[in-house]
């Protein structure tokens, strides 16, 4: 049976017929893999028929042998010689079995390719390749591949499975993606991975982890992290100005995060004293974009870390160019203002022509002096308003932007207080929702519970039962389709409120699978 311990994406580690996946089969034991007159059998249990097949048949039924529990992609070999095609059936296998079947793709394992190969989802695999390759002459090592002509078989599967036990870690920390990233000695991996995600960046964004630990950016792929594509998109598609911020200020990002803390935007906000209620401050960054003040806190806008040397790649550039035009024209600012250094000359072809261009620097006393003439000209000439105080605008803004506009209503009226140093929003002594800085979001208490449960959001409906610490997801009856791992959900039996917690499932699986933690409970 499977039993899933932890995921990223379509990736997963656990066990099946309790042995630990991801796996490396052992062709020399009969017992773990064989193949004979009979057909195909794991762990002894026939899977179906034997692994050649007649190439007359068309689709993608015809590349599958479909077990119980086993989707085995028989010719995986020859498949994987044409990317593309690849990439397409294995996709096609989580359109149609989700998670309710482990892959195993024969005859693959590289292990520089095994990355790209777990973070699309694919589970177990066999060490035939290794053993060939060493009979080939060449051994496995952490650079490469190395002629070498009395190669150690049991050597170049030992690496392989190291590499796996990596992988399968970096699952459960939700750090697999900064491990493909980094370990690009293949072509072929970078082939795949750039397949997915300029052609698979929906099914991707379905079970992609809400939240990981951190962001690595260290490469021009991290562009393409589904995560950030997923936030640039809302920016500039949902993404609402605070009322009353009608000067937009675009301005330089920082290594420290959050940007306020650091002491090239003190500096800055200190030269706006007395004007900033007017202001938004919007801060132009790689690979994130665009990172409104008020959304500083939050994952990814804090939790991103990137090379700096001053320079911009083209795709970086086009990309905060074609953020900035849809972010202005859905945002209807009076006035725009950049003060940046030189090194982002090219956002001016972004601005209207009325935007006024500071080309300066934080640590010029005459160059913020500058920028106050600017701001407080624009700040002089706008009607006055009486507006939410700056942190209601915040916490605003952060909770719309995690749930969507529709929370706001819940938390309109509801009085923003700080308590054991955080911020959390309260209504008749109770406390609604509070700012988790260190995760990066809005975590939800059974107070606001009935709110999310009346609009249908972020619901799980679970049998008849008093959940405690976990939800496994045999528990779970229905959930909201778009809830993803770390997501915080509601957990209700039909109109009653069971509780209160963080999604450890996407809804793809929780509503598949009959094993596994598909929530942890709060409250």
């Amino acid at each position: 049976m499977i039993v899933d311990k932890a995921f990223f994406g379509f990736a997963r580690t656990g066990s099946i017929s309790d042995v630990k996946y991801p796996l490396l089969l052992d062709s020399c034991r009969k017992d773990v893999l064989s193949i004979d007159e009979n057909g195909l059998s794991l762990f002894g249990n026939h899977i179906g028929p034997g692994m050649l097949r007649d190439t007359a048949g068309k689709g993608i039924e015809n590349e599958l042998i479909i077990g119980d529990e086993i989707v085995v992609v028989r010719n995986a070999p020859s498949l994987l010689q044409r990317s593309r095609k690849f990439v397409s059936a294995v996709m096609e296998i989580h359109k149609k079995y989700g998670f309710s079947r482990i892959i195993y793709a024969p005859g693959i394992a590289d292990p520089y390719l095994l990355p790209v190969l777990i973070y699309m989802g694919i589970s177990i695999f066999d060490d035939v390749l290794m053993r060939k390759i060493a009979l080939d002459g060449y051994e496995a090592t952490p650079l490469g591949y190395v002629e070498k002509g009395n190669a150690d078989p049991e050597g170049n599967v030992s690496f392989c499975r190291n590499v796996l036990d990596t992988l399968s870690l970096s699952i459960e920390k939700k750090t697999l993606r900064e491990i493909i990233e980094k370990y690009m000695i293949s072509g072929k991996s970078m082939e795949i991975l750039r397949i997915l995600d300029s052609e698979y960046m929906e099914d991707q964004l379905q079970v992609f982890p809400r939240i990981t630990p951190y962001i690595r950016a260290n490469d021009i792929m991290s562009l393409s992290r589904p995560d950030l594509v997923e936030y640039r998109n809302k920016i500039t598609e949902s993404y609402k100005r605070p009322d009353g911020k009608d000067i937009l200020l675009l301005i330089p990002c920082s290594a420290r995060k959050p940007y306020s803390h650091s002491e090239s935007h003190k500096r800055i906000i200190d030269a706006l004293s007395g004007l900033r209620s007017r202001i938004h401050e919007v801060i132009v960054t790689s690979p994130v974009g665009l990172v409104p003040r008020d959304l500083e806190g939050i994952y990814p806008a804090a939790f991103y870390d990137i090379p700096v040397i001053g320079k911009w790649y083209d795709e970086e550039k086009a990309m905060i160019n074609n953020m900035l035009r849809q972010f202005i024209s859905r945002n209807n600012y009076s006035y725009i203002i950049a003060f940046v250094k030189e090194d982002l000359d090219f956002i001016r072809q972004a601005l209207p022509e009325s935007a006024k261009f500071i080309e300066g620097s934080s640590k010029e006393q005459s160059d913020l002096s500058i920028l106050r003439r600017e701001a407080k000209t624009a700040f002089d000439s706008l009607d006055r308003k009486n507006l939410p105080p700056e942190k209601m605008q915040e916490m605003i803004s952060v909770a719309k932007f995690q749930f969507g506009d529709w929370v706001e209503p819940a938390i309109r009226e509801a009085r923003v207080i700080r308590s054991y140093n955080q911020d959390m929003f309260s209504r008749s002594g109770k406390v609604l929702m509070v700012y988790n800085r260190e995760a990066g979001k809005m975590t939800i208490t059974k107070e606001i519970a009935s709110f999310f449960l009346r609009e249908g959001k972020y619901v799980v409906q679970i049998d008849d039962f008093k959940p405690t610490a976990n939800i496994y997801a045999m528990g779970v009856d229905s959930c909201d389709p778009g809830i993803r791992p770390e997501d915080e959900v509601v957990v209700a039996h039909g109109e009653e409120i069971r509780g209160v917690g963080v999604a450890k499932m996407s809804a793809h699986a929780m509503t598949q699978l009959k094993k596994g933690v598909a929530i942890k409970i709060r409250n």
